[in-house]
């Protein structure tokens, strides 16, 4: 497809997407002490310091396949490919016939860049990824590779390579609990990826700084688990505070990827781009807090009910900072419910595009410029998903409904301006709001040849 022209003023835009980043657990939330006390990240303060700080914004869906098909599709969960993330459930439904996000920032005259977790939804070749909009991209092909932080191989543009100091013979006997695939690989000893990531879109920013760029910046960070574990260049001084070895790892891979936010920022500033830049920061999904082994220390989801892979707020609300000098206000706060399918709607008004049918979110272009005024409002945000149970959840204005079970499950009602921990359900007190929460649920729910909501249906 042929990109348009560059719009006078087009601000660049990178948009950096942690995986399983609960809200409790960034500090300037303010939402568990515990967190602030012991999590050090620092560039992210200087974010929220500096521009402006999301309090109802959501994740694609609650777990990352399904999320990141939202975000890089521009549909909610009803209508996209991805509703589980499940190897045993993956969708026929693929490729998507409809612009993918590399695309619309291509035909929005952005160059463009994908770094990590740059799969939409299982696994994918390397020619898809390509094929959908990246002028460049590095990273891995599904949601399983890329959790090694020290990964012997990479994807570069279609092609893997080799990262020679990266191989088991170079890194043998470097991790301090190498039967745990966790521990530290100090600096010179290893490539650790997440820093790779960084040297390449600041190179990327470099070679096009002179024109707008799109970067997606995927990142793995605090994800755990096989192949590779939890493996960090550095403790961060965490190994002194009476953690736990997991938790000392989990918490330096915390503020590794901290680091790595405030190379961004300093490159744009020393590139002379810094106030026609736009970085926002969030995560694909609500807290996981197996990868330390759920000790009690953190409180990933602050006041949210439950975790990723759950409807209810704790597995969909998720932090979001907005840094743009000179034109977002310093320390401010949006109340505006925006959602990952909404960067995409973002990304074409900025090239100045139309927002097409296929794209189900709204621009919040409006909110970054400070235009408040200007900005579209929706009435309802539609999530479903088919992991765990088959949940789903509307938050209308401050109602949120919630159900699991399909079609026949029984509506969960809250008033999350009351009630933000979904404490106190109250569908019995408000029959019409109900009602309504049905219509749409009907409404949104688009057939899928996988997954459905008839009784009791878990994608099998």
């Amino acid at each position: 497809m042929v990109c348009c022209a560059a719009q006078a003023n087009q601000p660049n835009i990178i948009y950096i997407n942690t995986d399983d980043w609960g809200i409790g657990k960034v500090p300037c939330y303010n939402m568990d002490p515990a967190s602030q006390a012991i999590i050090k990240t620092p560039s992210l303060d200087r974010l929220r310091e500096q521009g402006m700080l999301f309090t109802n914004a959501y994740a694609g869906n609650s777990v990352c396949g399904p999320s990141r098909c939202s975000l890089l599709t521009g549909r909610h969960p009803g209508n996209s490919a991805w509703r589980a993330n499940r190897k045993t459930m993956e969708a026929p439904a693929w490729p998507i016939k409809t612009p993918m996000l590399g695309e619309v920032a291509r035909q929005s005259g952005y160059k463009t860049a994908a770094f990590g977790k740059v799969s939409m939804g299982g696994t994918a070749t390397p020619e898809e990824i390509t094929a959908t909009g990246w002028d460049y991209w590095l990273g891995f092909l599904g949601h399983v590779d890329c959790r090694d932080y020290y990964s012997a191989t990479i994807w570069e543009n279609g092609r893997k390579i080799q990262l020679p100091k990266n191989t088991r013979e170079v890194l043998a006997g470097t991790s301090l609990l190498q039967k745990k695939g966790t521990g530290v690989v100090p600096d010179g000893k290893g490539t650790f990826i997440e820093d790779l990531y960084c040297d390449k879109a600041i190179e990327f920013m470099a070679t096009h700084k002179d024109r707008p760029f799109f970067i997606y910046y995927a990142s793995t960070v605090p994800h755990g688990g096989r192949p590779g574990g939890m493996r960090v260049p550095d403790l961060e001084g965490y190994d002194k505070l009476g953690l736990t070895k997991f938790e000392q790892v989990y918490c330096a891979l915390l503020t590794r990827h901290d680091r790595n936010v405030g190379r961004l920022m300093d490159a744009i500033k020393e590139l002379g781009i810094e106030k026609n830049t736009i970085i926002i920061w969030t995560s694909d999904n609500g807290d996981e807090n197996s990868y330390y082994k759920r000790t009690r220390t953190f409180d990933g989801n602050g006041p949210f009910r439950d975790v990723k892979r759950s409807l209810y707020e704790g597995g969909i609300r998720v932090p979001m900072l907005a840094y743009w000098p000179g034109t977002i206000e310093p320390n401010t706060t949006s109340d505006l419910q925006t959602t990952q399918w909404d960067l995409m709607p973002t990304l074409a008004d900025a090239g100045g595009q139309p927002i097409t049918e296929d794209m189900d979110g709204i621009s919040i272009m409006p909110t970054l410029a400070g235009n408040p005024e200007k900005q579209a409002q929706r009435e309802y945000l539609y999530f479903e998903f088919y992991e765990k149970a088959t949940q789903q959840s509307v938050r209308m204005g401050d109602w949120k409904a919630y159900r699991k079970g399909g079609w026949e499950g029984k509506l969960e009602l809250y008033d999350l301006g009351k009630d933000m921990g979904e404490t106190t359900n109250i569908a019995g007190k408000h029959p019409e709001i109900v009602q309504r929460m049905e219509e749409i649920m009907k409404k949104e729910h688009s057939p899928h040849p996988v997954w459905n909501l008839e009784k009791g249906n878990k994608g099998k």
